[in-house]
């Protein structure tokens, strides 16, 4: 009997306990610190680090003191918001040269597409497990700075449902 209540037990646990936990880590800045040798010591892209930091505006510049989110292997919280190829996201309409191109060239592909911080590279892929969708860093806008995400839709009332969420982000840069 107390071998079933046991199972039972551990069974509920992993059904009422089971998901994603962030154990990204929070790195208090030294003297002497840069952002390359302290992605180095936690073994994360440098990238990956930038971009998952609001705060830092010019990598080469951080100051003692300063608190730098380090992603760890379930990845970091971003800003995430949704956009269309619309002019109330792009300023451009249909005929319009550029209209449905992102900045690396390609054509928006909702489920596909998502616009990313200058701290990472095109082609770097972009997991949203609270999604279950898996992205690649096409596309850049004004409003996208680091700790921020913008996903393509393809319909605006889709773009406007989804709002403004903070979710857990798996950055791969190649």
């Amino acid at each position: 009997m107390k071998y079933i209540l046991m199972t039972i037990v551990c069974m509920m646990g992993f059904v009422f306990f089971t998901g994603s936990v962030s154990a990204e880590k929070n790195y208090r800045v030294q003297s002497g610190d840069s952002l390359y040798r302290i992605a180095q010591n936690y073994q994360v892209d440098v990238n990956a680090v930038i971009a998952a930091n609001a705060s830092i505006t010019n990598p080469a510049y951080i100051k003692p003191g300063q608190t730098i989110k380090i992603p760890d292997q379930n990845g970091t919280s971003f800003t995430v918001t949704a956009y269309t190829a619309g002019y109330e996201s792009t300023g451009k309409r249909p005929g319009d040269p550029g209209y449905g191109i992102t900045a690396s060239g390609s054509i928006v592909d909702e489920g596909d597409t998502i616009a990313c911080p200058p701290a990472l590279p095109f082609g770097s892929k972009i997991h949203i497990p609270k999604l279950n969708e898996t992205y690649v860093c096409e596309d850049r806008g004004s409003a996208i700075t680091n700790g921020h995400l913008d996903i393509y839709k393809e319909d605006l009332d889709d773009a406007l449902q989804f709002g403004v969420q903070q979710l857990q982000v798996k950055v791969w840069t190649y």
